[in-house]
């Protein structure tokens, strides 16, 4: 029989600043041995005494002891996740779990700095302060490295629950870097200048999404079983041909592959995810989409409309006749703000009191990658979201 109310992590968790700094030309202190130390303590990681042994020479790391503090990084990372609810929940540990893109630089960067094709021309601030480097497309992108292959390989090495790969989609990294190459392609065409634009994103992400192809082959080659095609651009762009693109591209990454899909986006405009609808449930192989509705929420008790205002979007799937999966976010990732266990079973419950899903297809996580909040942050909202899930288990089972 199958659990209900899986769990996951979307995708990105925090790095320790004994993993960053390194990486940065910063010299570790005492409180980066000693967090390193007590986490690996916490978790149950063992080999800690090399990462320490390693860590105390505080700068001047060679690129092999880099390697291994980046191993290290993943190692804790899939621990934050199995060891996610202890003591509050009598079945501790994620469902679905990943290495916490530990050795990504981010979603955008990394995928674009193994394709060729791409020029850096600068940083971006996305929000806060929070930088990404945006890259111009100069010429016909092209596979250069399968630059997830081994986090895949790590990850699967060290741990025996199911493994899930997050990989940016062509969307995504085309509505994040400047459109050069094809912009200036398309500029002499006679069509509107609308339609010259919406061609040269086209054309743009359909390359880009054949690549992609290539890396998630390959990852299906070594056993992955489940990628997750992370489209947080998915509504940067709103016109309904942009809408019908993201699942054209959608289907041209994973056209002719076997494996489990699933997708996931965050952050609509204010119209919600209604914006997607219908043309999103055209995406041939998805399994499971997974959005944010925690941020949007309030803190009070209660499974009605009322009391969960920040869930009703889900209404949708209903309305629509959607009777796959779901992944839905019971946590706001932009705030130390955090709500009960009580609160996030009721969350949970009014999920699945909306969208009449079997609850083994309800699968819970937060709103989106947990990379911005502080490590102890982070691995409470883990825990709530293991925790929660299993006070919904026993208030569906009747308990």
């Amino acid at each position: 029989m199958s659990k209900s109310f899986p769990t996951q992590e979307i995708g990105s968790l925090p790095k320790f600043s004994w993993r960053t700094k390194p990486f940065r030309q910063m010299t570790l202190d005492d409180s980066d041995l000693e967090t390193a130390k007590r986490w690996g303590e916490r978790m149950g990681v063992t080999g800690t005494s090399r990462l320490l042994k390693i860590l105390s020479k505080r700068a001047d790391f060679s690129d092999e002891e880099k390697k291994e503090i980046v191993d290290f990084s993943l190692l804790y990372a899939i621990r934050m996740s199995e060891t996610a609810g202890r003591g509050l929940s009598e079945h501790e540990g994620l469902d679905l779990v990943w290495s916490g893109e530990q050795a990504r630089t981010e979603m955008y960067e990394t995928p674009v700095s193994n394709i060729a094709g791409f020029e850096f021309i600068g940083k971006v601030r996305s929000f806060d302060n929070k930088y990404w480097r945006m890259a111009s497309i100069r010429g016909s992108p092209s596979f250069e490295n399968n630059y997830h292959i081994d986090e895949l390989l790590f990850t699967q090495k060290h741990t025996k629950r199911k493994v899930k790969v997050p990989v940016t989609d062509a969307i995504t990294i085309m509505a994040w870097s400047d459109n050069h190459y094809y912009t200036a392609k398309w500029a002499r065409e006679k069509v509107s200048p609308v339609r010259r634009s919406f061609n040269a994103r086209r054309e743009f992400t359909l390359e880009l999404a054949k690549i992609i192809r290539k890396v998630i082959r390959e990852l299906i080659a070594s056993g992955v079983e489940e990628v997750q095609i992370d489209i947080p651009a998915a509504t940067q762009y709103q016109s309904v041909d942009d809408i019908k693109l993201v699942t054209e591209a959608f289907n041209e990454t994973t056209k002719g592959l076997s494996a489990t899909f699933s997708m996931h986006s965050c952050f609509p405009p204010s119209i919600g995810y209604a914006i997607l609808f219908p043309h999103m449930l055209e995406m041939k192989k998805c399994e499971r989409f997974s959005f944010e509705y925690g941020n949007r929420d309030g803190y009070g008790r209660g499974i009605d409309d009322e009391a969960r205002s920040g869930f009703t979007d889900l209404k949708l799937f209903k309305e629509y006749g959607y009777d796959k999966g779901l992944g839905v976010g019971i946590l706001h990732v932009h705030t130390d703000k955090l709500p009960s266990v009580a609160v996030v079973r009721d969350r949970i419950l009014y999920s699945a009191k909306v969208t009449g899903l079997d609850p083994e297809e309800l699968y819970i996580n937060p709103d989106c990658g947990l990379r911005t909040r502080k490590p102890e942050v982070a691995q409470r909202m883990l825990d709530l979201v293991a925790a929660g899930a299993e006070k919904a288990r026993g208030e569906s089972a009747g308990h």
